[in-house]
């Protein structure tokens, strides 16, 4: 079953942004991922279509739900600005901890 943007709260959508986030964080690579999105912004529908086409093959060694949701909030050009904001805030904090 694919879920629609209107099915995910406004938690769980900051939840699966902030995963993300962490995910990035974890391998330093904030500011690459900071350019790609800034760059493919204006692609991402199509993005996350592609995604959702590919999940019952990454259903395989990942969770298809959490891949069909992640396209879905990927589907929204301000969610991809808000994943870009949270990326731009923990490399704030990081530059200030340094």
């Amino acid at each position: 079953m694919v879920l629609g943007v209107a099915d995910l709260t406004p938690e769980r959508r900051d939840e699966l942004l902030l995963k993300v986030a962490e995910k990035i964080e974890r391998f330093d690579m904030i500011t690459p991922a900071i350019f790609f999105l800034e760059m493919s912004k204006p692609l991402s529908f199509v993005g996350s279509q592609a995604l959702l086409s590919f999940a019952p093959m990454a259903g395989l060694i990942m969770n298809e739900k959490l891949l069909e949701e992640f396209s879905q909030v990927m589907a929204d050009r301000e969610n991809v600005e808000r994943l870009m904001v949270l990326l731009e805030e923990r490399e704030a904090q990081k530059r200030k901890k340094s």
